[in-house]
């Protein structure tokens, strides 16, 4: 209980220097001004209105929640090291796994608070315009949380043993790999079929072997967008929530035990 304890007092300073940065509400005006702004998008295409102001703001969701991620989560344990708080924090019966698992799950909770304050707000913006306000998108919504806590995991590891400017660069690259190797996959199993001379085959089955583990070693973060399905109302497969969580839960316990180990192997003096 008293690491459990310790634990909430770190998440809740975390949280309440998280909503004290001037860079997280930079993200959230913007990302609001571009969710209302897509009332305007949908005015102008050539497509159905409902359909634009779902998918800007569900796009919106998840691209700014990555900015959370990199801008602030990054910061929440780099800005203790830079100023040496780290050493008067540690200094203090807490263990530094704890210190990890505080951080991240402050982070989660403000996570938490952004996307419900950008639902709020597309709930609204989408009853105003009458356009199908359906309780389905909640679905999306939770799964873009549950890929945002593997981006925050991914933050916190990289944080714990590199510069600032590298673990951001790391934590975007995690994110964009984690949303195309599917592709890449599928091109290489197409270039794969169609065949050619015993050179290119030889090849491509090399390709397809290093695209395999790209595809599972990097977090499968494309199976969190669900948004297409849900905006067009179309079915998801019977248990894909629950192995989606299930993935999330156990990708993100291997990031924070890697985490909270190279945290305390970490020389601060």
């Amino acid at each position: 209980m008293d690491k459990l304890r310790r634990i909430l007092i770190i998440a809740t300073n975390a949280y309440r220097e998280s909503v004290r940065d001037k860079i997280l509400y930079n993200i959230v005006f913007i990302a609001v001004g571009l969710s209302i702004f897509s009332i305007v998008l949908g005015e102008w295409s050539v497509f159905d209105r409902a359909h634009v102001i779902k998918a800007v703001t569900l796009s919106l969701m998840s691209i700014s929640g990555l900015f959370i991620s990199v801008f602030v989560g990054i910061s929440l344990v780099q800005k203790e090291i830079q100023r040496r708080t780290v050493l008067t924090l540690l200094s203090k019966p807490l263990h530094r796994s704890e210190f990890v698992l505080g951080k991240y799950f402050g982070l989660l909770a403000v996570m938490a608070t952004h996307l419900l304050l950008l639902t709020t707000l597309f709930y609204f913006i989408l009853w105003s315009t009458n356009s199908s306000p359906d309780l389905g998108l909640l679905s999306a919504v939770f799964l873009i949380f549950c890929e945002m806590s593997i981006v925050i995991a991914f933050a916190m590891l990289f944080s714990s043993f590199s510069t600032p400017v590298m673990s951001s660069l790391f934590t975007l690259g995690v994110y964009a790999g984690g949303h195309l190797t599917d592709q890449l996959l599928a091109q290489v199993r197409f270039v794969k079929n169609v065949g050619g001379s015993e050179m290119v085959a030889n090849h491509s089955a090399l390709m397809e072997f290093m695209a395999v583990w790209v595809n599972r070693i990097l977090p499968m973060l494309y199976r969190f967008n669900i948004s297409q399905q849900v905006i067009h109302q179309l079915p998801i497969p019977h248990g894909y929530f629950f192995w989606s969580v299930l993935y999330a839960i156990g990708y993100n316990a291997i990031l924070l035990t890697i985490a909270s180990w190279w945290f305390g192997r970490r020389d601060f003096l």
